[in-house]
């Protein structure tokens, strides 16, 4: 796969904006939407306020914590992840509303965007059954606490299970 130049997160709460986060401090374009616009601004405050704590912990400059926040554009229409390269779920842990977005985002990305959830419990092979793009959903496990200083540790593949 190509370089990621645009991330999507799906889901705003502490995981999605953590995502988010660490994908805008390592310089990749962030898409993230969320159902309404009261829990994107929440998520952005959470943003905004654990950028300004590494600031002054001296972990992160103004600078980059000024330029981090400019490449999260945050939305509640999902045919903004159009231009996605990788779309990471952090929605409500429940099996029919995730295959029910999955199953409209592969209606709406490009053809090698790569799809992935952050569920802990539910099969992402059948999570993967909701696209036509089976072989590109991965399941991202392993983000926990500190999740913006935190690497992902494992990837999961749809059929790995």
């Amino acid at each position: 796969m190509a370089d990621i130049k645009v991330m999507g997160v799906l889901g705003s709460g502490q995981m999605g904006s953590g995502i988010a986060q660490l994908a805008a401090v390592a310089g990749i374009s962030v898409v993230l939407v969320d159902s309404s616009e009261s829990a994107l601004q929440k998520g952005m405050e959470g943003i905004r306020s654990s950028l300004q704590r590494f600031v002054k912990k001296g972990e992160l400059s103004q600078e980059a914590a000024n330029d981090a926040l400019t490449k999260v554009k945050h939305t509640t229409l999902l045919k903004e992840m159009s231009s996605a390269d990788v779309i990471i779920e952090a929605i409500v842990e429940n099996e029919d509303v995730k295959k029910n977005v999955f199953s409209e985002l592969d209606r709406i990305i490009k053809p090698h965007t790569i799809l992935a959830s952050n569920t802990s419990s539910i099969s992402i092979n059948r999570l993967a059954s909701a696209t036509r793009r089976p072989h590109q959903v991965w399941q991202n496990s392993h983000m926990f606490t500190r999740l913006s200083w935190i690497h992902c540790k494992s990837y999961s593949h749809a059929n790995d299970q």
